[in-house]
């Protein structure tokens, strides 16, 4: 059989594996995502597996996800929009042996994060509700309960449509952070409410105008674990996070500690004897730091760091069923790493790294597996078992393999080469189906955003995007600069510096791959999204060696970017300045300053509802360069956000991709 280089519609035929849960007798549960074409969404099922075909454990009608294990692994809880584009995640419970899923839950808004109790008997969950709401949940249970006709719920509800219009018109903005995602933070804060499994009644907790993350009920019921951002942090931007143990009788919080980061979570051993929480050591340049995790005894309140020996970010905790060891993963180079804490001898050592990028994972020490979720060079999704006692790696599940039987995989290598200052960066070079090096290329020079995100082969949200350019006849370069994680805080520390060092780093490996001779100078081509657009724009700024620019989603003006964007610190952390202590030095690091020195044709490609870069960087760009008679357009995506390559509406995730190679192959010469 004659294998068929990938075509954009291939996008669709992609499944990917996300959370993964290990049974009993080495048996696995996980969720199964796919693109849902016809519909323009995308649905998502859960799945088990053991030896033989997954055999398919809910309808995937809608996005069931989050799936959780109840302490005892008799039961799974997940969450699931059932009943319309317009119905919100409840909670379903269902047996592991199978049966009917349940509802639990029906929240008005939904529920957003979720756990199980530690003895099974209640679920604690966050819904969002504003002080009205949390009022008229405080009214006596009679008046609450009130039934209402048919006729009084619809005026009841059509007054409610009618409150909630009257918000938005006009909007009252009291605080800097006021969108998010795609949306406009209403007046909803998320609060803690605890789901009794027997009688399905649900009570609420918190109350205020405070959001609560990251819940667990602790040892006997008695006590919540949940994190909330301090006031001052809330309102604008800061990373300070207090950990609260919450007396579920009387309500009385306390604060057990604060932890500093771009955000942060907590996990509850099956003890209910330790907290895990990411934080940082030091706090000067919070963006720049690496995130750690410490350990704090409900207890006693003894404490006890566990990743501070390594120089890398370190994340997604879980815990053994003993409460013995705490297993979490950590960025190494392009790859990443499962390591363990043994909680009382407090050691630390690796338990599994392979040729691979982890998604996810799950452990259970009594049977001395982890079931983990990869991505690799070959697959963009792959389901696993790594017994760490005889160190044996087995394969289950590979969501693709059919399809990709038909398909010719790109092939990738690796290239080292000396950077800014001689510092050693690593990079890789995606060659087109039936690769000639007798033959010149046009090369796509693609750039990662953060900028300390990490880039690999392996990497999931990159995958088909590499294969398809390269099925277009496209060499493809790509590099982690300085400024990258994965490497250490020397290697990630850019500070005052996101333009010339990276850009050394990554047209030093530009002219490693022109030199190996099969590239054709003359078609060389750019893009990148977020950091990697404002790589793009300063790179074109700076150099005229490319035909055609994509920037995507980038910051291009630092002076005005920092009090639209929902992250209002990062200029602060990473630029060193707001634009009245420093306007020079922000309006030096802007590629917007070097518009006039750009020749090279550019398509500006960003969404209209992106609040991480609002869609105003994009404009501005964009008017620039006609204004100097540059050749521009502006692509815009209607009810998108930053996340569009990731995880946009299908049909545009597909219409990005042939926007930048069209827009390429306009300026591309034979």
């Amino acid at each position: 059989m004659e294998k068929k280089k990938f075509e954009l519609d291939d996008l669709f035929s992609f499944k990917r594996v996300m959370t993964t849960k290990i049974l009993p007798e080495k048996t696995i549960l996980f969720e199964e995502q796919t693109m849902n074409q016809k519909e323009n969404k995308y649905n998502s099922a859960i799945y088990t597996i053991m030896d033989q075909e997954p055999i398919q454990f809910t309808s995937g009608l809608s996005q069931d996800k989050s799936m959780k294990l109840s302490p005892q692994k008799d039961r799974i809880a997940f969450l699931s929009a059932r009943g319309g584009d317009k119905a919100k995640p409840q909670i379903f419970i269902m047996p592991v042996a199978g049966g009917e899923a349940l509802r639990y839950t029906n929240m008005k808004d939904g529920v957003g994060e979720f756990n199980w109790s530690l003895d099974g008997t209640k679920v604690v969950f966050t819904h969002r509700v504003n002080l009205e709401e949390q009022e008229d949940e405080n009214k006596k249970d009679d008046e609450k309960k009130e039934k209402l006709s048919d006729l009084d719920a619809k005026i009841k509800n059509l007054k409610e449509q009618e409150k909630e219009q009257e918000k938005l018109d006009p909007r009252v903005i009291s605080k800097i952070v006021y969108r998010k995602g795609t949306n406009f933070l209403d007046d909803r804060l998320s609060h803690v409410y605890i789901l009794d499994l027997d009688s399905k009644e649900t009570t609420r907790i918190t109350s205020g105008s405070l959001n609560y993350l990251s819940p667990f009920i602790g040892s006997n019921n008695e006590k919540i674990f949940a994190v909330k951002p301090q006031e001052k942090g809330q309102l604008n931007d800061l990373y300070e996070f207090e950990i609260l143990e919450i007396d579920i009788e009387s309500k009385e919080e306390k604060v057990l500690r604060v932890a500093t980061g771009f955000g942060s979570a907590i996990s509850l051993s099956p003890d209910g004897r330790w907290l895990v929480y990411n934080t940082l050591i030091n706090v000067e340049f919070p963006s720049t730091e690496n995130s750690h995790l410490k350990l704090y005894n409900t207890s006693t309140g003894l404490e006890k760091w566990v990743s501070e020996t390594i120089d890398n970010h370190s994340f997604s905790p879980i815990f053994d069923a003993e409460s013995t060891y705490l297993y979490f993963i950590s960025d190494e180079w392009e790859r990443n790493t499962v390591y363990r804490f043994n909680i009382e001898r407090e050691t630390l050592e690796k338990i599994y790294g392979g040729d691979s990028l982890i998604n996810s994972y799950d452990v259970d020490s009594t049977q001395g597996i982890i079931a983990i979720s990869v991505s690799t060079k070959e697959n963009i999704s792959i389901l696993q078992t790594y017994d760490f006692v005889y160190k044996e790696l087995k394969t289950l599940w590979k969501s693709n393999e059919e399809f990709l039987k038909e398909k010719v995989i790109a092939e990738t290598e690796e290239i080292r080469y000396k950077g800014h200052d001689d510092v050693e960066i690593q990079g890789w070079i995606v060659k087109p189906p039936g690769f000639d090096k007798s033959k010149k290329y046009p090369l796509i020079l693609e750039m990662h955003g953060g900028p300390h995100a990490t880039w690999s082969p392996y990497e999931i949200s990159m995958w088909f995007e590499y294969q398809y350019f390269a099925s277009q006849g496209y060499v493809i370069f790509y590099c982690n600069p300085q400024g990258s994680s994965g490497r250490g805080y020397d290697f990630r520390y850019i500070i005052k510096n996101w333009g010339t060092k990276p850009e050394q780093d990554i047209l030093k490996g530009v002219d490693q791959v022109i030199e190996r001779g099969y590239t054709d100078k003359e078609n060389l081509f750019i893009t990148g999204g977020s950091y990697g657009g404002y790589m793009t724009a300063w790179i074109i700024g700076h150099d005229t060696r490319f035909k055609a620019a994509v920037p995507q989603r980038g910051v291009y003006n630092c002076v005005s970017f920092w009090g639209t964007t929902d992250v209002t610190q990062l200029m602060k952390n990473e630029l060193g300045a707001y634009p009245w202590e420093d306007m020079k030095s922000l309006w030096d690091l802007s590629p917007i300053a070097y518009v006039d020195k750009v020749k090279t044709p550019t398509r500006i490609i960003h969404s209209e509802t992106d609040f991480r870069v609002p869609i105003h960087q994009g404009e501005e760009y964009f008017s620039s360069l006609l204004k100097v008679g540059v050749e521009a357009e502006l692509i815009r995506y209607p009810e998108e956000g930053h996340e569009l390559s990731r995880s946009g509406k299908p049909k545009h995730v597909k219409d990005r991709l042939a926007k930048i190679v069209e827009w390429f192959n306009k300026y591309k010469t034979e």
